[in-house]
């Protein structure tokens, strides 16, 4: 993307675009001269996207590189855009028929290598999400248990008064699954706020890569129901240890 002055021109001979944060770390501008071998007059202020392949901090037309290489009809890298993507196959055949030293990369080769790297990311983050969660059954059933300590006189009179094991169950399983609800819905926004300001922060570096990615409903949800079913687990224990509670036992704490 040009920022300030313009595009190399095929008779531009000695003229070079500089990286905005190369011309900013070093003062230059539009009309300065910026030496590598030999000096340069800078005719463009550049930034190139996080998503580009090539990326420098100065840009000059191609005879000009091999005359500073000392190596004239020399190139290292060749960029092909395929006008029929079916023939790509064809294509890096008969590259590499003429080239034999060469190295053909295609786009479907970079998509595997990413579509692995993807999938270890994955991997790696359904193994942590797993560890969180048993972490989470086991902080809930900790803080559980710590509730029913407190509450032992509570539950003590509710049965003197006629409660029964089941309405006992049901009172403090029901409260770990609100609980759970709250906690779900709480992360979930705080992970969407999260995620909104990650992509406004990277938006312009990987600019309309960004229509890739977007906040999954479904796993918004999953992550809500695992945040139920957890608390739902954390709450089982503490609640059949406060029914097996009699109004005796429990009423000699007070």
């Amino acid at each position: 993307d040009i920022i300030e002055g313009r595009y190399l021109a095929p008779d531009d001979k000695d003229v070079a675009l500089v990286d905005s944060q190369y011309a900013a770390q070093y003062g230059l501008k539009v009309g300065s001269t910026v030496t590598y071998a030999k000096d340069f007059k800078v005719v463009g202020i550049v930034k190139a996207k996080a998503m580009s392949l090539v990326q420098a901090t100065i840009y000059t037309n191609l005879p000009d590189v091999q005359e500073i290489v000392r190596a004239p009809g020399s190139i290292n890298i060749v960029l092909i855009r395929a006008e029929d993507p079916r023939k790509t196959s064809s294509i890096s055949e008969a590259i590499s028929r003429s080239w034999p030293r060469s190295t053909v990369i295609t786009a479907s080769d970079i998509a595997s290598v990413t579509t692995g790297v993807i999938n270890i990311g994955e991997q790696t983050a359904w193994s942590i999400s797993l560890i969180l969660v048993i972490v989470a059954i086991l902080f809930g059933i900790k803080s559980q248990l710590s509730a029913l300590v407190e509450r032992t006189r509570e539950i003590g009179l509710l049965k003197a008064i006629g409660w029964s094991n089941k309405d006992v169950v049901s009172q403090i399983v029901i409260e770990s699954l609100f609980q759970g609800l709250m906690g779900g819905l709480a992360g979930c926004a705080a992970g969407c706020v999260a995620s909104l300001y990650v992509l406004s922060t990277i938006r312009g570096e990987i600019g309309e890569a960004l229509q890739l990615v977007n906040i999954d409903p479904l796993l918004l949800a999953m992550g809500i129901i695992i945040s139920i079913l957890s608390s739902l687990l954390a709450g089982v224990y503490p609640a059949l240890k406060a029914a097996r509670l009699t109004p005796a036992e429990a009423l000699r704490t007070l």
